[in-house]
């Protein structure tokens, strides 16, 4: 089977998790991201049908961080997720596959990428893997161009609209670990004390 080269679009460190404001401090906000991203790019680099990983990162910091873990990097140019991803796909162009891979799914595990990825063996073809709020956890696009993104809310269900439009098969495929991404106190409490425990979150109802 063709490997795929995963796409991990990165905001910039120093405004990372905005949304945890009222629990974390900036210092702690940054701390989560890394440690998502670094889990993130460990399930990549163990997974054997990734060619190679590329971070699209919003500042030095994030960019130093995804070296660091063995990602190749591009340094965004414009303002915003959208313009991240269309500055990869540029890049990309002419990739056979690409799998677009949030940077905050700390369940990540490199049988989850596998899973994906062989749900669609043949070109063209999309499969999508939404999120438990109808966000995308993962993007898998033969080939890499063959649709663009439309992350934002409900991105699942336009992402797959984008295929049905132009004609290409799409699979929406649960995939548990990569459902829980995390933006705000409640999601990261809900990972139980061995994981969000650690950043000092209250437990839901708490």
């Amino acid at each position: 089977m063709q490997r795929v080269t995963v796409i991990v679009p990165l905001k910039a460190l120093a405004f990372a998790k905005g949304r945890m404001s009222s629990e974390l401090d900036p210092a702690a906000r940054r701390e989560l991201a890394t440690w998502m991203l670094e889990r993130v790019l460990s399930a990549c680099h163990a997974c054997d049908l990734v060619e190679r990983v590329v971070v699209i990162a919003g500042d030095a910091d994030g960019a130093a961080e995804a070296t660091r873990h063995g990602a190749q990097v591009l340094a965004q140019t414009g303002s915003g997720l959208p313009a991240a991803l269309a500055q990869a796909d540029a890049a990309l162009q002419g990739c056979p596959a690409t799998l677009v891979l949030a940077a905050d799914l700390p369940l990540a595990e490199a049988a989850d990428l596998e899973l994906v990825i062989r749900a669609a063996p043949d070109e063209p073809a999309v499969v999508v893997v939404p999120t438990r709020d109808g966000g995308t956890g993962a993007l898998l696009r033969r080939p890499g161009t063959v649709i663009g993104t439309a992350y934002g809310p409900d991105s699942a269900a336009a992402h797959l609209a984008l295929a049905q439009a132009a004609g290409i098969p799409a699979v929406c495929l649960p995939v548990e670990h990569l459902s829980v991404d995390i933006d705000t106190p409640d999601q990261l409490a809900g990972l139980g004390p061995s994981w969000g425990g650690a950043f000092h979150i209250r437990a839901p109802g708490a």
